[in-house]
């Protein structure tokens, strides 16, 4: 009975490595793949919504706690042209929940799982 036990437990031991290990490649590949998604609609609302040529450059903000109406404030100052800051009214149907800024503002939290 102990030989059979330990025998179970060495087998569920190379299992849970065997699924970990998959876990972790796909895990890495959801990643990869969410991140693309996101960028592909950063370019698609910047050359839709804003006209912008397709060629530009975007950035990633992590301003501290706290911090985030300062940031938005500042990239509206900056990049506004004319445009009200704060969120805008898109009109029509809102279904989505989204603010709209004088820019494309996508929020991108990523969540973590301890190893």
């Amino acid at each position: 009975l102990k030989a059979q036990r330990e025998q179970l437990e060495d087998s569920v031991k190379r299992q849970h490595e065997l699924v970990r290990g998959l876990y972790q490649a796909a895990w890495s590949d959801a990643m990869v793949a969410w991140t693309h998604i996101k960028a592909m609609r950063v370019f698609v609302e910047s050359v839709l919504r804003f006209g912008m040529p397709p060629c530009f450059a975007s950035f990633i903000f992590a301003p501290k706690p706290g911090a985030n109406v300062a940031v938005r404030k500042a990239l509206a100052d900056v990049l506004a042209k004319g445009i009200p800051s704060g969120p805008q009214d898109k009109g029509g149907d809102a279904q989505d929940d989204e603010e709209y800024y004088p820019y494309v503002s996508l929020a991108f939290i990523p969540f973590n799982v301890p190893r």
